[in-house]
C-alpha cells in the first residue's frame, strides 16, 4: 500500500468512525422497535416486481444473490413473516431460481433457505449444501468460488483461499444440518483442522493467514476471532458425538479456549477489535454467533449483548438503517444481532462444579426447535453457580424462567448458591434438572439440596393430569417427573432419566416426545403467550420517591400454607414506593399479634384447607371492630382455600356481599383507572362483562368493608409471573388493585 493508499484507507476509516458516533440518537427506542425500523428500511431495499435487492451485487462477482439473500436471512430471523410478506415471498422465488456461483452467495442462501418451513424449499437447500461441500478445498478452507475441479498448489500459502469465506460457507452447511440435511464426519475434520491451524499464538484469527518465516501468520482481530470460535464450537459438536451420546465429558478444545480468552481480552462494545470502525456490524453478528454456540453471557465481565445492544441501537439512522453510503449489509448485521439478542431467553442453563455441560448443545438444540416449531425466537446462556454472579442481582438470572441443571454423580453447592437459586425459585422461576443417564446419584444429590432450598415441601411424582404432561402435546415423556410443589406451581421438576441425550441430537420421531414435554412447559410458564424479550426488567428495582406516609401491613399466620409466594411482598414494597408509600410487611404472625391500630391492614392467603380456633375468631373480630381491615385471596385461586376462607371466616361474620366495582376504591386514586384483567385459562369461561370486573366478596362493618376476599388469585400476581393455570387477575391488574386497595384503607 503506497502513501496516498495508506492516507486514503485511514481516511475512509475516519469518515465511517465519524458516522457511526453522529448517526441520530435512539437511545431510548426498545430493540424491538428498533428492529423494526430495521426491517422496514430492508423491505425497502427489495424490489417489490423482482424480489432482487437494489444493491444487489453485478452478476459476474461470485457474490451476485449474497445481498439479497442476506436480506432474506436478516427478515426471517427478525420474525418477518414470509407468508404475510409479498415482497419477501417475491425474494425467496427469485432466490430460488438465481443461478449463484460464489460461495458467499450461496452460503447465506442455505442459511435462508434453512429458515423457511416450506418443505418445496429443501431441494435447493440441499443443492445448495452439496455445492458447498465439493466447492471446499482438501483442507476445509473456502475461497469466493467453487474449488471443486482445482488444484492446490505443493504448499498453502500458494491456494487462493480466505477465513471469511470458510466461515460462511460453514454457516450455510451447519444451516442445512440443522434442517435435517447429512453432513459426513470428514467434513468436520477437515474444517476444523484448518481453523486450528489459522489460529495465531495470541489465541485469535485473521483474514487470512499465509506463510511467513515457516510459521502461518495473520493480523487477528474481532470478527474474524468471533467466526473462528463459533466454527470450532460447531465442528466440537459434530466430532464429540459419540462421547455426547455416550454421555461422557466433552469440553471445549484448548483452540476454542484460547480464541474466547482472546475474546475476553480483547471485547469492546463500541468497535470491532483491533479493526476499530471497520466491519463493526459485522464483527456484532459474529458475536452474536459465540452467543448461541456457547451461551456466553459475559465477555470481560460485561454484558456483552446489552451492552452493544445499547450502542448500537444510538447510531441507527432516522430511517431505520445502520451505517453510511451502501448500507444495507450494514443494517442486516446489526437487525440479526438485535434480533437474535433479544429473543426471550428460554432457560438459564447453569455452570456448577461438577458435570454439569456433558451434552453441550442440549440447550441449543431445545430453543432451536421452539423457536421454529412456534415461530417465536428463543434464545438460552450460561449462567456461573460462581460468588460473582450469586452475589449480583444484575446478573440476568430473571431473563429466563427456567433454570436448568444437568448432572450425574454428587452435587454440591454452597449457602450463597443455595440462596440464589432459592431466590430464583420464589421470583417466579423454576428448576429443571435432569440425571443424566438415570444417575441415581444425582437424582439424590437433587434431593438433598431442594431439602436445603424449601425445607417446608418434598419431592413428589408430578400428577399425570398437570399441564405440563398435556397442554399442547398429550404424548409428553418421560412420565415420571417428581415436583417440589408450593400449593400453586412445581418450584423444582426433576427427571430421573435423562432427557438432555433427546435435545442433543434432535426432534426425531422417537425423540420428540422430550421435546413436546419442554413446549409444554414454556406454554405454561407464558401463560399459552409469549415470554419477554431478553434484558426486560421483570423484577423492577424500588423507584426513589420522596415520601409521603408509611403503611404497615400484617400477614396472618395459619395452618393453609400461609406463606406460598414469600417474594410477593418484596415486589408489593416497590409498588407503593412509586407513590411516595413506605409498606412495611410483617412475617406470619397469629391473631392475637395483630392489632388495629399498628397495623391497619392484615393480609392473609393460603392454598389449603384450615380452621380457626374460637380463640383466633375471638382477636379477629376484635381487630375489625378495632377499625382494622382484612384481605385476603386463595392464592392460585385455590378452592379449597377459598371455601375454608368462607367457611371460617365470612359466614360467623354474617356471610359477604358482592363488591361493587364501581367501588369508591377503584374509582379515584393515584394509580387509578385500574384495568381488571383476568388470566387466560380463567378469562375463557368467563363472559365479556365479567373479564373487566373484580370478583371481590366484602363484609361490611358501618358502612366500610372490614373483610375484603377474592377468590381468585392476586399473590402470584404480585410475584409478577404469567402461568397458565392460575385461577386469577394477570398480574398488572393484581398489583394495581393492592395496591389502590392498601394506599385507600390506610390511613394517611
Amino acid at each position: 500500500m503506497n502513501g496516498s493508499d495508506t492516507k486514503g484507507f485511514f481516511l475512509c476509516t475516519l469518515i465511517a468512525y465519524a458516522a457511526l458516533c453522529s448517526a441520530a440518537d435512539a437511545g431510548n427506542a426498545s430493540p424491538a422497535s428498533a428492529v423494526s425500523r430495521a426491517k422496514e428500511y430492508v423491505l425497502s431495499r427489495l424490489d417489490p416486481k423482482t424480489g432482487r435487492c437494489l444493491d444487489e451485487y453485478d452478476e459476474s462477482s461470485p457474490r451476485y444473490g449474497g445481498m439479497t439473500a442476506l436480506c432474506v436471512y436478516a427478515l426471517l430471523s427478525a420474525g418477518c413473516d414470509d407468508q404475510k410478506t409479498p415482497v419477501l415471498q417475491t425474494s425467496i422465488r427469485w432466490l430460488g431460481q438465481a443461478k449463484l456461483h460464489g460461495t458467499y452467495a450461496v452460503a447465506l442462501r442455505a442459511a435462508a433457505l434453512a429458515a423457511i418451513k416450506d418443505q418445496r424449499v429443501r431441494k435447493k437447500l440441499q443443492e445448495d449444501v452439496t455445492w458447498l461441500l465439493d466447492a471446499a478445498w482438501p483442507d476445509g478452507s473456502y475461497t469466493h468460488t467453487s474449488t471443486e475441479g482445482q488444484t492446490p498448489s505443493s504448499e498453502k500459502s500458494g491456494a487462493p483461499f480466505d477465513n471469511t469465506n470458510s466461515q460462511w460457507a460453514v454457516l450455510g452447511v451447519y444451516s442445512g444440518l440443522q434442517r435435517g440435511l447429512s453432513v459426513p464426519a470428514e467434513y468436520w475434520r477437515r474444517v476444523e483442522k484448518h481453523w486450528r491451524a489459522q489460529q495465531q499464538p495470541d489465541g485469535g484469527w485473521g483474514y487470512c493467514a499465509r506463510s511467513r518465516n515457516g510459521k502461518l501468520y495473520a493480523r487477528p482481530y474481532g470478527s474474524m476471532t468471533a467466526a473462528g470460535v463459533a466454527t470450532l464450537a460447531i465442528c466440537r459438536d459434530q466430532l464429540a458425538r459419540a462421547n455426547i451420546v455416550a454421555g461422557l465429558s466433552t469440553p471445549p478444545s484448548e483452540a476454542m479456549k484460547r480464541g474466547l480468552a482472546w475474546l475476553e481480552k480483547n471485547f469492546s462494545a463500541d468497535s470491532n477489535p483491533r479493526k476499530n470502525a471497520e466491519w463493526y456490524y459485522f464483527w456484532l453478528f459474529s458475536l452474536q454467533r459465540v452467543g448461541e454456540a456457547t451461551g456466553q453471557k459475559y465477555l470481560a465481565g460485561v454484558n456483552w449483548y446489552a451492552e452493544a445492544a445499547r450502542r448500537l441501537r444510538r447510531r441507527q439512522n432516522p430511517d431505520g438503517s445502520w451505517g453510511y453510503g451502501p448500507r444495507t449489509a450494514e443494517t442486516c448485521f446489526a437487525m440479526i444481532f438485535l434480533a437474535r439478542g433479544e429473543a426471550p431467553i428460554l432457560l438459564n442453563k447453569m455452570r456448577y462444579d461438577g458435570a454439569w455441560n456433558t451434552r453441550p448443545r442440549d440447550a441449543a438444540g431445545l430453543t432451536r426447535w421452539l423457536s421454529y416449531a412456534y415461530e417465536r425466537p428463543l434464545g438460552w446462556q450460561v449462567l456461573d453457580l460462581t460468588a460473582s454472579e450469586v452475589e449480583d442481582r444484575q446478573a440476568g438470572w430473571e431473563d429466563g424462567r427456567i433454570a436448568y441443571l444437568s448432572g450425574a454423580g454428587p452435587m454440591e453447592l454452597t449457602g450463597a448458591q443455595v440462596r440464589r437459586l432459592r431466590e430464583f425459585a420464589h421470583r417466579g422461576g423454576v428448576i429443571v434438572s435432569e440425571a443424566l443417564n438415570g444417575d441415581g446419584n444425582f437424582t439424590a444429590a437433587v434431593h438433598r439440596l431442594a431439602g436445603k432450598l424449601f425445607p417446608q415441601y418434598r419431592f413428589a411424582p408430578l400428577e399425570e393430569t398437570h399441564p405440563i404432561y398435556r397442554l399442547a402435546f398429550t404424548d409428553a415423556a418421560p412420565k415420571d417427573l417428581q415436583a417440589v410443589d408450593n400449593g400453586i406451581r412445581p418450584l423444582w421438576i426433576h427427571s430421573p432419566r435423562d432427557v438432555s441425550l433427546a435435545l442433543e441430537l434432535g426432534a426425531k420421531a422417537n425423540r420428540r416426545p422430550t421435546f413436546h414435554l419442554f413446549a409444554n412447559l414454556y406454554l405454561y410458564l407464558t401463560d399459552k403467550g409469549a415470554a419477554p424479550p431478553r434484558g426486560e426488567a421483570t423484577w423492577p428495582a424500588v423507584p426513589r420517591r420522596k415520601t409521603t406516609r408509611r403503611i404497615s401491613l400484617a400477614r396472618v399466620r395459619h395452618k393453609g400454607n400461609c406463606d406460598p409466594e414469600p417474594a410477593a411482598m418484596e415486589r408489593l414494597v416497590g409498588e407503593l414506593g412509586r407513590y411516595g408509600a413506605i409498606l412495611s410487611v410483617s412475617q406470619p404472625l397469629p391473631w392475637d399479634r395483630i392489632g388495629a391500630e399498628q397495623y391497619p391492614v392484615a393480609y392473609m392467603t393460603g392454598t389449603s384447607d384450615f380452621t380457626l380456633s374460637s380463640r383466633q375468631r375471638i382477636h379477629l373480630k376484635a381487630y375489625l371492630a378495632a377499625g382494622g381491615t382484612l384481605l385476603a385471596d386463595a392464592a392460585g385461586g385455590s378452592r379449597a382455600f377459598a371455601d375454608a376462607f368462607r367457611r371460617e371466616v365470612l359466614q360467623p361474620l354474617g356471610g359477604a356481599k358482592r363488591m361493587p366495582p364501581d367501588a369508591k376504591y377503584f374509582t379515584a386514586g393515584p394509580i387509578l383507572p385500574i384495568r381488571f384483567r383476568y388470566r387466560r385459562a380463567t378469562a375463557a369461561r368467563m363472559s365479556e362483562e365479567q373479564k373487566s370486573e373484580p370478583r371481590l366478596e366484602a363484609v361490611y362493618r358501618n358502612h366500610r368493608p372490614a373483610v375484603i376476599f377474592s377468590p381468585d388469585d392476586i399473590i402470584t400476581g404480585l410475584v409478577g409471573y404469567p402461568l397458565w393455570d392460575i385461577k386469577g387477575l394477570t398480574p398488572a391488574s393484581a398489583r394495581a388493585m393492592m395496591t389502590a386497595l392498601l394506599l385507600k384503607l390506610s390511613p394517611p
